[in-house]
């Protein structure tokens, strides 16, 4: 469907009064397209899968994964409401669905962290959420049937993140290997793939979580790495800040600790510093880099984690060596 299809199929299905309405395309990362909708009374979003996505390297992923964003926000919507989108209409023929609108003093977590706007309420709130839902998830045959979606995961994370990024460091292919080997193995809990603050709606009074296509059933330590990761690359963008960032990802994994406890065990720490180490490589020379690093920044982080990858340290020893780092 074109954009006029699209909008005459609405309104057949009553999502729109007329054709006549404004379509204000929406910023959203570089796997779909977002559009707000607006005839003057109804106002949503559709959100639409793309075949291939927006980055220079070819990255292709399957169009279905929108069914399975669309299963997630409903599995969570039913014991965490606040915490996603409402799902208006569903087009499984055309890999679209329509979402409510965000607004409310609603706005994007990464945004504000780049403008140096730092919140630990934040930090925790998504902590803890992200803890409800891997605990609630833990163990559930019913959940890992609807999520057995590795090969999803796959092309959308495990690709361009870790085998990608294993071949531009050759040293280092080893530790990618492993990791790749080991996540395919995991099946603990349902995993959103992408949590991260550019997926994280913020206010005083309520956090929204958005962008989970690429969930899957497996290891949590995946999407805690994933969240902390942001919050270690913004003390090197903003390094007068560090500190503050540093202490964010303390806050949001001591809260996701104590709401995800029967996940926690004692090998969580060790593979949540390994993978969030190839991580933070990943995001400087995998398919989907951070747009906001210069040179500099983009080899500090690779002298980082060459030289911290060989070792066996904990989550608080890496946290105090980045922050010795950033500060040089």
């Amino acid at each position: 469907m074109d954009q006029n299809e699209l909008i005459a199929h609405l309104v057949k299905k009553g999502l729109l009064r007329s054709s006549n309405v404004s379509v204000s395309p929406l910023s959203g990362g570089v796997s779909s397209e977002l559009f707000l909708l607006d005839d003057g009374v109804n106002r949503f979003v559709l959100k639409r899968a793309l075949p291939k996505l927006k980055v220079k390297a070819d990255w292709f992923a399957d169009v279905k994964r929108n069914q399975i964003e669309q299963r997630y926000l409903k599995y969570v919507s039913v014991f965490l409401p606040e915490a996603v989108p409402n799902i208006l209409y569903s087009n499984e023929e055309h890999h679209f669905f329509c979402m409510e609108m965000l607004e409310n003093g609603l706005t994007n977590w990464k945004g504000q962290m780049l403008e140096g706007k730092i919140h630990s309420a934040y930090a925790k709130a998504a902590g803890k959420i992200l803890g409800v839902i891997h605990n609630k998830s833990g163990g559930d045959r019913a959940v890992e049937d609807q999520f057995d979606t590795l090969a999803n995961f796959q092309e959308l994370r495990i690709e361009p993140y870790l085998i990608h990024t294993g071949e531009q460091h050759p040293a280092l292919a080893l530790y990618f290997n492993r990791e790749v080997e080991r996540l395919a193995t995991v099946k603990q809990c349902l995993v959103h793939g992408d949590f991260s603050p550019k997926n994280i709606l913020v206010s005083p009074e309520r956090l929204v979580i958005l962008d989970c296509e690429a969930a899957w059933y497996g290891d949590p330590v995946f999407d805690v790495a994933f969240l902390l990761n942001h919050f270690m690359l913004k003390a090197l963008y903003l390094p007068q800040k560090a500190d503050e960032f540093v202490n964010l990802s303390s806050t949001a994994f001591e809260a996701y600790r104590i709401h995800a406890k029967n996940l926690v065990d004692a090998s969580f720490e060790k593979r949540l510093v390994k993978l969030l180490l190839l991580l933070m490589l990943a995001r400087v020379d995998g398919k989907s880099p951070v747009e906001y690093f210069n040179a500099t920044q983009k080899q500090k982080v690779r002298n980082f984690v060459y030289e911290e990858l060989p070792n066996n340290i904990s989550y608080e020893a890496v946290n105090a060596s980045w922050l010795e780092t950033v500060q040089l």
